[in-house]
């Protein structure tokens, strides 16, 4: 399979230069350029995601998490848009505060105290949105909010996430079925 997959590479390579020498080469590169730097975002986005979900997993199965945020969502869904904008954002800045500290200390290289921040965001993270999923109606009402969640979706409906979502899939299969086989 993997064989497979680096003689596929090679063509598409391969075929990138052929058309790179035949046609308007530099109009071409550049796009090639940008449409390979957005699938490598999309990826990184995925793989960022695909931790959280793992993290969210771990605490799900926790006996007092489930309680917890029952109880957060059932005293927020009583209150104004305002408070709970506060609890969400008093959520949310610290999440994003800790990605940016956890950015600046990879770039540093210090990738070990950048796992352990990053974790502890996906720790943070978790809870906000699952405040954001119980009290999406309340949050959407604000403007700034209302047009994150827009930028969120129209890139999640791009045709290149759909496509790298759709690559992930396939290779998700491929290595499972050589797993299981």
């Amino acid at each position: 399979m993997l064989k497979g997959m680096g003689r596929a590479l090679l063509r598409a390579m391969a075929e990138t230069r052929r058309r790179i020498r035949a046609s308007d080469g530099l109009m071409y590169l550049v796009l090639w350029l940008r449409n390979l730097l957005l699938h490598v975002l999309v990826l990184g986005f995925l793989v960022f995601e695909e931790i959280w979900e793992v993290l969210r997993d771990l605490l799900a199965f926790r006996r007092y998490y489930p309680r917890l945020m029952a109880v957060i969502n059932g005293f927020t869904a009583r209150r104004s848009r305002y408070f709970v904008l506060l609890i969400y954002l008093s959520l949310f800045v610290p999440m994003e505060l800790l990605g940016l500290a956890s950015a600046a200390l990879a770039a540093e290289g210090h990738w070990k105290s950048a796992i352990l921040v990053y974790v502890s965001k996906g720790l943070i993270a978790i809870p906000a949105i699952d405040i954001f999923s119980a009290n999406r109606d309340k949050l959407l009402s604000f403007g700034f909010i209302a047009w994150g969640y827009g930028l969120l979706q129209r890139f999640k409906a791009s045709d290149v996430y759909q496509g790298t979502v759709g690559m992930m899939k396939r290779i998700r299969r491929r290595f499972r079925g050589l797993w299981h086989s």
